[in-house]
């Protein structure tokens, strides 16, 4: 088993066995490991910020009300989540951006070493694709967000699907060559990429 399902399954062993302890030797018969190998996993996991309280001879236990959820996850999924939390850990405000790091570390734990240094290795956003947002759609949502006016949009999920959304524009921000356009709905704030609208209206509201 490599080290990074390993630390996976530890902390997924630690969730089942709440609100108890396991203890080193238990989890080293587990994984047929050593427990030097466990102390060793467990003080990675715990750098990495994963919310885990014991020490070598009392047993470990995830601290309660903080396990985080152990979904299953493709590697796929695991790199995308990764790739998610480096732009935050950049351009968030701090407290987001310390979460993101935060993160970024226990999904790094997570992924090992060799795909970490692989995702590192790609630029922070990718590159613009084909689609790019119109200028007269930006000009458009700029003045509706000066004026305060509400938009229609004809929007193109990543999906393909098309849908309609209103509400009222409150930002447009630029990340790398992405524009992001956030419409405040009923339903409450939207993010939209503005390479993907493909129609929008300027109500009289």
């Amino acid at each position: 088993m490599s080290r990074s399902k390993r630390l996976v399954d530890l902390v997924r062993a630690l969730k089942e066995a709440a609100p108890g302890a396991l203890t080193a030797k238990a989890l080293a018969e587990r994984f047929s490991v050593s427990e030097r190998t466990i102390y060793r996993d467990m003080s990675k996991l715990i750098e990495s910020g994963i919310p885990i309280e014991g020490e070598a001879g009392l047993g470990y236990v995830l601290a309660p009300g903080d396990g985080p959820p152990m979904p299953a996850l493709t590697w796929r999924q695991a790199e995308t989540l990764w790739r998610g939390a480096r732009i935050l850990s950049l351009v968030a405000k701090e407290e987001g951006a310390q979460t993101a790091a935060r993160s970024l570390a226990a999904l790094s734990a997570v992924l090992g070493d060799d795909r970490v240094q692989r995702l590192a290795a790609e630029p922070v956003l990718p590159e613009p694709g084909e689609l790019k947002p119109v200028p007269a759609v930006l000009n458009a949502l700029e003045r509706a967000i000066d004026a305060g006016r509400t938009l229609r949009v004809d929007y193109v999920e990543l999906d393909e699907s098309e849908m309609k959304i209103e509400g009222r524009p409150s930002a447009l921000t630029m990340i790398g060559d992405a524009v992001i356009l956030t419409l405040l709905t009923e339903a409450g704030p939207r993010p939209l990429r503005a390479e993907r609208i493909k129609r929008l209206t300027v109500t009289a509201r």
